[in-house]
């Protein structure tokens, strides 16, 4: 029997493939939509932040704000199951989009809309940051080399693409 709830991306009529922008032999940067994907809001409970530390070692968290956390590509009932009475914990699966951005060319994409240092010896490889891009609050995570996510909020993911490719397009792009 199919799934009768389909999670349909917000921005799958206007993330089209192909190449765009600058030409040049190898675009810029690369973007694409990770979705369907699951995303967890963990939030510590009062004086409890060591031992949800303790309770969240092995889990693909993303720091989110003091004592606040994403918890990645899990099940939210083991999630919420685990961390009971450590943290409050709710699903932020249909209520946010991840936009991810690679190459040579990323971060200086991403400089155009954000103050947060993006230098590499400042902002290392699973390092995360709330900040505004676009007029549009986000959580930023470097996840490579050259790799950052950026997790919008529903509602303003195709705002945001559309800002997001104006700004990759001298460098040229892809859409994956």
């Amino acid at each position: 029997m199919p799934d009768p709830v389909k999670r349909i991306s917000p921005l799958a009529e206007i993330a089209i493939q192909g190449r765009f922008g600058a030409g040049g032999a190898v675009p810029g940067v690369t973007l694409s939509v990770r979705h369907p994907v699951n995303i967890v809001s963990v939030i510590a409970r009062k004086g409890k932040a060591r031992a949800l530390a303790a309770a969240m070692r092995g889990m693909k968290a993303q720091w989110a704000g003091f004592e606040q956390y994403y918890v990645l590509d899990t099940d939210y009932p083991a999630v919420a199951k685990k961390l009971a009475g450590l943290a409050s914990c709710s699903d932020q699966s249909h209520g946010r989009v991840i936009i991810r951005i690679e190459g040579p060319e990323a971060r200086r994409v991403l400089c155009k809309g954000t103050p947060v240092d993006l230098h590499e010896s400042v902002f290392e490889v699973g390092k995360s940051a709330v900040t505004q891009m676009a007029h549009v609050g986000v959580h930023l995570t470097r996840v490579g080399a050259d790799v950052f996510e950026i997790s919008v909020f529903r509602g303003f993911s195709e705002s945001f693409w559309e800002w997001l490719t104006e700004q990759a397009a001298e460098f040229g792009y892809q859409v994956a």
